[in-house]
């Protein structure tokens, strides 16, 4: 339990740093319903200042600029490793997953 709060912390106060690790660490998606992957420009739904949200990072670091309350918690756990995004007061609740883990539960095609 530990572990999680300091890696919270550190969300809180390096929001710089976690926006350019994010950025190399590879793009998003957004887990959608039965393991399928929705691409991020589905965000822009929610509102105008969603559209160039490029990670989970990002989108909490955004919110939270902004004055609301974000929550974030990574997933690490099974084949396909998760971010989930809470922002209440915007009634937004989203899971982010790598795209390169998008295909990974798809049957090959034959």
């Amino acid at each position: 339990m530990t572990h999680f709060r300091i890696r919270r912390s550190l969300f809180i106060a390096l929001p710089v740093t976690l926006s350019v690790w994010a950025a190399e660490t590879g793009e998003w998606s957004l887990a959608g319903q039965e393991g399928k992957c929705i691409p991020l420009s589905a965000l822009t739904k929610k509102g105008p200042e969603f559209q160039d949200i490029q990670s989970p990072y990002q989108l909490v670091e955004k919110m939270r600029s902004a004055g609301h309350k974000a929550e974030i918690k990574e997933h690490k756990a099974g084949s396909r490793p998760a971010v989930e995004v809470r922002v209440p007061s915007r009634d937004l609740y989203v899971m982010f997953v790598k795209s390169s883990a998008c295909g990974a539960n798809e049957p090959a095609k034959k």
